[in-house]
């Protein structure tokens, strides 16, 4: 609910979101496959939540704040030597006027906003906002321009390390960057067991700094990586099992959206919550609608499968002479004691045998093309 502030604040209205964990403002944010892009951040943001707006009444001015907000903030994202200022005590690095939109009109265009670019971590939970103004706000972690700029460096390192580790069919992209979070994050607590409130457990910098965070930093992470990698995924919030939450739907390769929570499999430690369907998903896991107050509004998602995702059925169809290491018309043992060979450094290959023998297509020749070349040889796969 908006909250007024004293007349010295020029009736500016604080817009208070608890943490994940507890509860937080929902959205939702997806991303169609793009072209490669230079830009880093391109590469990292959605545009989901941006086209949702546009079919909204007030839509052309919804989506007009919503560019003011994305230019001020990769200007802050640029400008790392800039240390943001106070305006009646908040941390605030640009002041927009709402136009036409109402204040909490403003605020849902924010939280879409945020919501749609999660790689601009420093973007404050909180809003600050009147009938007039919108103030952009950052977190007292962001305030310094070294300190955004060593987030920052860290960030970008970390997306592209995680990044590097996915290859083949979207499912098994998402499948790497999933074992990635749980297996290498924790979720945050504070020391009265309760979910961290710190601003790092709720954006991704807990992920590339401090190695946990709470539903939102699993959520938010998976989304800016599958961003990178051009992958079809949602941003989404709702309750689960009672308690405000947050996963994401992502497009797998029969074209369909499915639901993935890497929280609930890091606490569960296994592929519960992986590549699921309403059906199962629906008995726990329930999201906000755009129907839903400006604190949970959600963008209409794209049609869930009802089932869960079957990958045997989505295996990318093998030429057979991919496997022809040797280039003899033949895919046998012999392809198998010449990677071997190549690998321990007794017959080094090049040319289009080299570039062959790099079976998974990890940029390197080692023992996992040996297994693999031997599994299609065997007819295992």
């Amino acid at each position: 609910m908006l909250k007024k502030l004293t007349a010295a604040a020029a009736a500016l209205v604080m817009v208070l979101m608890p943490a994940a964990g507890s509860a937080f403002g929902a959205m939702a944010a997806g991303i169609p496959a793009a072209e490669d892009s230079s830009d880093f951040v391109s590469d990292c943001t959605s545009t989901a939540g941006y086209e949702y707006l546009g079919t909204m009444d007030k839509g052309k001015e919804m989506q007009k704040l919503y560019d003011k907000m994305y230019d001020v903030a990769l200007e802050l994202w640029n400008d790392t030597e800039r240390t943001v200022g106070s305006y009646y005590g908040y941390n605030c690095y640009s002041v927009l006027m709402n136009g036409d939109l109402t204040a909490a009109e403003a605020s849902i265009v924010y939280y879409t906003f945020r919501d749609d670019n999660p790689i601009f971590y420093f973007v404050s939970e909180h809003s600050a906002c009147s009938e007039k103004e919108f103030l952009m706000v950052v977190d007292d972690d962001y305030v310094s321009g070294s300190a955004r700029a060593r987030v920052q460096n860290n960030i970008e390192s970390y997306v592209k390390t995680v990044a590097e580790k996915a290859s083949g069919r979207a499912y098994d992209k998402a499948k790497a960057v999933h074992d990635v979070l749980t297996h290498d994050l924790e979720y945050a607590f504070e020391s009265n067991g309760t979910p961290s409130a710190e601003a790092w457990a709720h954006n991704i910098v807990g992920a590339a700094e401090k190695g946990k965070g709470v539903c939102e930093t699993y959520a938010r992470t998976f989304q800016v990586v599958l961003n990178y990698l051009d992958i079809d995924n949602y941003f989404v919030s709702g309750t689960a099992d009672g308690g405000e939450h947050a996963w994401n739907a992502v497009r797998l390769d029969d074209g369909m959206c499915y639901y993935i929570d890497c929280t609930w499999d890091d606490i569960l430690g296994d592929y519960r919550y992986f590549a699921k369907g309403e059906q199962f998903m629906s008995e726990d896991h329930t999201p906000h609608k755009p129907s839903s107050s400006y604190q949970d509004f959600l963008i209409e998602l794209p049609d869930i499968s009802d089932t869960d995702f079957d990958p045997e059925k989505y295996m990318p169809a093998i030429d057979s002479t991919d496997y022809d290491v040797n280039c003899d018309g033949k895919v046998n043992v012999t392809d198998i004691s010449v990677v071997a060979a190549h690998v321990k450094n007794l017959r080094p290959l090049t040319g289009e045998r080299l570039q062959k023998a790099d079976l998974n297509g990890d940029g390197k020749i080692n023992v996992a093309d040996v297994v693999k070349l031997a599994a299609r040889v065997k007819g295992i796969r």
